[in-house]
């Protein structure tokens, strides 16, 4: 297995205040970081040790404070963090894009057409970053749902999905001049969650320009199947997450700001829930899918034993499957 596929975490894994000596949740990640006196290079000299500690090939930076900007903040430019992996032997897997505008507080919405622009500069941006880390895999996902009840709901429909689309394709298509491509990733409250999603923005997009990154957990939560998915959509797939999960949330969740809280009471670490994890390896071995098999553990208190422990799993239980 290890011939084809390569082993990364998404740096939210890190992302717990215990970890770095301090308290609270996710969004108190920063104020500890400040107070404890992790400086932008000290930060990633951690990650770097403990990502190659873990027995991982690399890593996908994601949003603050594991992010592209932090990352030539702490080596002066792309180049000197690029010269940082090699030095650590690790690869940047992929990146994923958030939507917050550099410099402001606002982030730029996908579903706007005035903000279609901006987001396509982002991505350009960006993706000169990722190229220039031997990283050729932006990710990119899309708004939270309403709620099933709200007052003043949302629908997903061909009119929604075609503006978003539009988007999506101009950032794709920015991205590829760099040399990166864009994939889609679900989140099981946003617009892109389930099986009908997938159908939808996969036939909405061009294929040359937008690609799919599915996660496990995601699909399972938001009440699909992930081997299905793929199976219906080999020919887009570039990057996979792998998480496990308890099994799909009830549809009427209330979506809101504490909804990235909430969900995690579903996911599991692979192995640990209800995903058919022989099922999904031999699909990924009978699609020929040779890439990234990114982890996720959502803020872990003791990451590196945790994912020495998906590792373990892996080499024990699916490894034969897909050498």
């Amino acid at each position: 297995m290890a011939a084809n596929i390569k082993f990364a975490t998404d740096l939210v894994t890190f992302y717990a205040p215990e970890y770095w000596g301090g308290t609270g949740d996710m969004s108190d990640l920063e104020r500890v970081l400040a107070q404890n006196g992790w400086t932008p290079e000290r930060f990633w000299e951690r990650i770097f040790a403990d990502v190659k500690a873990a027995g991982l090939d690399g890593f996908e930076i994601t949003f603050p404070p594991g992010n592209w900007h932090s990352a030539v903040e702490a080596f002066g430019s792309a180049t000197g963090f690029a010269d940082a992996l090699r030095h650590h032997k690790l690869e940047l897997c992929s990146g994923y894009m958030s939507n917050r505008i550099p410099g402001t507080t606002r982030y730029a919405n996908i579903a706007d057409p005035a903000d279609h622009a901006v987001l396509a500069e982002m991505a350009d941006q960006y993706a000169a970053f990722l190229a220039t880390c031997q990283s050729d895999i932006m990710v990119v996902s899309l708004p939270l749902r309403t709620s099933l009840l709200a007052d003043q709901p949302v629908f997903v429909d061909s009119r929604m999905a075609q503006t978003i689309a539009d988007a999506l394709n101009q950032m794709g298509y920015q991205a590829r001049r760099r040399g990166v491509k864009v994939a889609l990733h679900p989140e099981a409250f946003s617009m892109f969650r389930n099986s009908r999603d997938v159908d939808l923005f996969m036939l909405a997009t061009d294929p040359s320009y937008v690609h799919l990154c599915p996660d496990t957990a995601q699909f399972v939560v938001a009440g699909s199947n992930p081997i299905d998915i793929v199976a219906r959509h080999r020919d887009r797939v570039i990057l996979t997450h792998w998480k496990d999960a308890t099994g799909p949330a009830p549809i009427d969740t209330p979506i809101d700001d504490t909804i990235y809280d909430t969900q995690v009471q579903w996911f599991a670490a692979v192995g640990q829930g209800v995903v058919d994890w022989p099922a999904w390896t031999r699909l990924l071995r009978d699609i020929d899918y040779r890439g990234w098999a990114v982890f996720e553990l959502d803020a872990a208190r003791n990451p590196v034993a945790d994912l020495k422990q998906i590792m373990a799993y892996i080499k024990s239980s699916l490894q034969h499957i897909y050498k």
